[in-house]
């Protein structure tokens, strides 16, 4: 077992080299370019080559291209974001803990 030192000192020389396909990976996604703009997959794999993303089709509107296998570039897709169900704005903390925040300003 390392010392907890040496193992920090290595976690900070460790550099992070996360690419975007990778953080793409096991998420879906929407192409935005070429025959199958507009689709919708999930990311199954990257290629070798660190920027070709394997995309498993959704079953989709046309028939004829749910859940087929597309090799795209990761230039090509926009990862799909959450709707957010909520507005943002300051929290309600409750009347004591409101009346303190109000106190404050």
């Amino acid at each position: 077992m390392s010392h907890p030192l040496c193992y920090t000192r290595r976690m900070k020389n460790m550099k992070n080299n996360i690419t975007e396909a990778q953080l793409l990976l096991n998420n879906e996604v929407k192409i935005k370019m070429g025959q199958f703009a507009g689709q919708t997959g999930l990311v199954r794999r990257i290629m070798a080559d660190g920027r070709t993303l394997e995309v498993k089709l959704n079953n989709s509107h046309c028939v004829n291209w749910g859940g087929k296998m597309i090799f795209v570039d990761v230039t090509m897709v926009s990862e799909i974001q959450e709707p957010v169900e909520f507005a943002k704005g300051e929290p309600d903390l409750g009347p004591i803990a409101n009346s303190v925040v109000q106190a404050g300003k």
